[in-house]
C-alpha cells in the first residue's frame, strides 16, 4: 500500500498574517502611487501661496523630469494668440467670419462640417500673410479702422470650401488673463492684424 502524502493544515493565525501582509502591501503601493500623483499635480499648478512655478526646488525639478506632462499636454494654452477673420460692413463695423459655435442653427446644430474646415483655411491664409502682419495692441474696432486705410495684400484661398473671400482682415487675438477680467470691458484684445484681398476659386 503506497503512502499518500499528507498536507499540513494551515493554521487560522497564519492565514490572518498572510492576509494582513497582503493588505499592508496593497495599502503601501496605493499610498505611494497616489502620493506621487498628488505631488505631480501640485507642482504643475500655477503659482500659489504654497509654491511658485519659478522656484528651483529639487522636488519640482525631479517631478518635472519624471512627469513632464502637465495640462498643456492635453489642451492648448488659453493665453496663446488665436486667429480670427473679419470683414467690414457698410456701417464700418466688423463682422465676424467664423462659423462658430458648431452647435448653432446655421451649422445645422452640428451636422454641417463647414466650421471644422475653417481651421485649415485660416492656417493657409495665415501662412500666406506671414510677412504682412502689423502690430495693433487694442480693441478690435480701433485696429480694423486703422488697417482699413492701408494696403490690402492679395492672397489666394486654396480651401476646397472657402468661407473667407474678398476684402477681409485676419487678427491675432489674446484672451484677457483671468486675474484682469474685471479691469477691462472686453474679453479678448487684438495684438496683430493684416488686411487681405482674398481671391477664392
Amino acid at each position: 500500500m503506497a503512502n499518500t502524502p499528507t498536507t499540513k493544515p494551515v493554521k487560522p493565525a497564519e492565514e490572518r498574517n498572510a492576509s494582513l501582509r497582503q493588505l499592508v502591501l496593497f495599502a503601501g503601493v496605493c499610498l505611494c502611487l497616489f502620493g506621487y500623483l498628488a505631488a505631480s499635480l501640485f507642482y504643475t499648478l500655477p503659482s500659489n501661496a504654497l509654491s511658485s512655478r519659478q522656484s528651483k526646488g529639487v522636488a519640482r525639478h525631479a517631478l518635472n523630469i519624471l512627469t513632464p506632462e502637465n495640462w498643456a499636454f492635453f489642451t492648448r494654452d488659453p493665453e496663446t494668440a488665436q486667429i480670427s477673420a473679419y470683414s467690414l460692413g457698410a456701417d464700418g463695423a466688423g463682422r465676424n467670419l467664423l462659423r462658430t459655435p458648431q452647435g448653432a442653427p446655421s451649422n445645422l446644430f452640428g451636422l454641417s462640417r463647414t466650421q471644422r474646415a475653417q481651421g485649415p483655411e485660416l492656417g493657409f491664409l495665415n501662412a500666406a500673410a506671414a510677412t504682412h502682419w502689423k502690430a495693433c495692441d487694442g480693441r478690435l474696432a480701433d485696429c480694423l479702422r486703422e488697417s482699413s486705410g492701408g494696403r490690402a495684400w492679395r492672397v489666394k484661398n486654396e480651401s476646397p470650401v472657402p468661407t473667407v473671400c474678398g476684402d477681409a482682415y485676419l487678427t491675432q487675438e489674446k484672451t484677457v488673463p483671468w486675474s484682469y477680467r474685471e479691469l477691462v470691458p472686453y474679453s479678448r484684445r487684438v495684438v496683430k492684424i493684416v488686411h487681405l484681398d482674398v481671391r477664392c476659386r
